[in-house]
């Protein structure tokens, strides 16, 4: 069966309009939480260089799954908060 992943973040909606196919419901949701994480991971990396300093921030991502009819099946939110600590303390 073929299954959307739609990413949410302060930027708004990513919506996937492609999808990928999955064996189950349960395979594409683990796939959704994996990606999120990865997401976040690559975020935490990359905001202190964007910032250009080390300034306190939250991260607050979400993703939802879609079946072939368009019904959220699933949905995994991960909430940070980031806290860069000036340099010398």
């Amino acid at each position: 069966m073929r299954y959307f992943t739609d990413f949410i973040d302060g930027g708004g909606l990513s919506r996937d309009d492609e999808g990928l196919d999955f064996a189950d419901r349960q395979e594409a949701c683990l796939s959704a939480a994996e990606a999120l994480v990865e997401a976040a991971h690559d975020l935490i990396r990359i905001k202190p260089k964007q910032s250009g300093s080390a300034a306190a921030g939250a991260l607050s991502l979400e993703a939802q799954v879609r079946d072939e009819a368009g019904r959220v099946v699933f949905r995994v939110r991960l909430a940070l908060d980031v806290d860069w600590p000036p340099a010398g303390t």
